[in-house]
């Protein structure tokens, strides 16, 4: 375990310039980059670390690169393995593409690492705390924690970072207003339509799939994807329909239907008794958009999953986490003024993520129609250099700038 460094009752006493709720990878990456820029940060979590989180556990090409971009120290890099071909299957259809710049690690260890190195650079780190409720005040905010073993504390800061994810439930009012709102300041706004996540991880010993190849499946409720990780372990996630797990009767059953229409390298990868005896996670509604700040001073900023999420088709995800923290702190960097801050950020955001989300709501409406990628298997089978040159557009190959 990651122990904190910081007392929940020091941490009561300090005046932070900024806090940051979540140490998934955008928390952590925004952390990171605005302690380098000599302010006083705290990072907090409401786990402890390491631990799962329901993730595909993959790094598109761009998200190797932000990865990079943050200059780790050596003793801090998590153990990613290459990633060198991926599988696509549907409808009993399969194709095996070269691929390279990619990349798979756990979240167990990805994310303890990038806490180890902010911690390194002068980040104060309390895990196990959970904020429920933030004051937006003209001078400041006011986060109102609590941790197992003691009482409700408060904590004041300049700025407040949300990088709590899908499942943000932090209460947000501002000072001298008697009625709490939720995170979003206004509702979060899920698209139609939009899927859930599923995950799990596997014994080392469950199927065939090897090291450094990625299977993604698609069916008729839904997709996944199947990867071996840097231990051994076997992790699948997936995006379904809502209804279809009622509908499959379990997480496992839904899977295992999925896997069985597929078949080939997915139905090898992932035997029925190892689904049926895995413990499976879910998520909340993934596609979404919710505003880039909330409350009335402009004080209380999200990025990551907390600010909006496209269901993308693979390794995508933590690339957007880790350029938001990189947009943030850059934008930190930048301004010379809070109002200037305010102006930049929702700007240079909209600049970096605009496009690839589009894009990968185009991808997504694909893959919702499985005849229609089950065509597009066949051809990849047809012309595996055509398809190579196509994987990174469908991925995420290109730089987030």
């Amino acid at each position: 375990m990651i122990a904190a460094t910081v007392a929940l009752a020091e941490a009561g006493e300090t005046e932070w310039d900024v806090l940051v709720i979540g140490a998934g990878p955008a928390g952590a990456a925004a952390a990171l980059r605005i302690v380098r820029l000599g302010l006083r940060v705290l990072l907090v979590d409401r786990g402890r670390f390491p631990r799962p989180k329901v993730c595909g556990c993959c790094l598109s090409p761009a998200a190797v690169g932000e990865l990079a971009a943050l200059a780790l120290p050596a003793e801090c890099l998590p153990p990613a393995v290459p990633l060198h071909a991926v599988w696509i299957a549907s409808r009993g259809r399969e194709a095996r593409i070269d691929t390279s710049g990619g990349s798979t690690v756990s979240r167990e260890a990805l994310d303890s690492s990038l806490v180890q190195a902010a911690i390194r650079a002068g980040v104060a780190w309390m895990p196990a705390t959970t904020v429920t409720e933030i004051v937006d005040c003209r001078s400041g905010t006011v986060a109102t924690v609590r941790q197992a073993t003691a009482a409700a504390a408060r904590l004041r800061a300049g700025f407040v970072v949300i990088a709590a994810g899908l499942a943000d439930a932090i209460r947000i009012r501002s000072s001298g207003e008697g009625q709490a709102r939720t995170a979003a300041g206004r509702p979060r706004r899920v698209a139609s339509g939009s899927l859930i996540g599923l995950g799990a991880t596997l014994p080392a010993a469950v199927g065939s799939l090897p090291e450094g190849e990625l299977v993604m499946a698609v069916g008729r409720s839904g997709y996944a994807g199947i990867v071996r990780l840097e231990d051994g372990r076997l992790d699948l996630a997936a995006a379904v329909e809502p209804g279809a797990v009622s509908a499959a009767g379990s997480p496992a059953a839904l899977i295992d239907a999925l896997v069985s229409d597929v078949g080939g390298m997915a139905r090898a990868s992932v035997p029925s008794d190892a689904l049926a005896a895995a413990a499976f996670r879910a998520t909340p509604a993934l596609t979404h958009t919710t505003p880039l700040t909330a409350g009335d001073s402009g004080q209380i900023i999200r990025i990551g999953d907390a600010a909006a999420y496209v269901e993308p088709f693979t390794g995508e995800g933590m690339g957007w986490a880790l350029a938001s923290g990189r947009v943030l702190g850059e934008t930190f960097a930048a301004s010379a003024s809070r109002a200037d801050f305010q102006t930049r950020f929702p700007v240079v955001h909209a600049r970096v993520f605009a496009a690839h989300h589009a894009r990968c709501r185009r991808v997504a409406a694909a893959v919702r129609r499985p005849w229609l990628f089950a065509s597009a298997v066949q051809a990849a089978r047809l012309a595996p250099a055509v398809a190579a040159r196509a994987v990174p557009w469908v991925i995420g190959g290109g730089r987030l700038a």
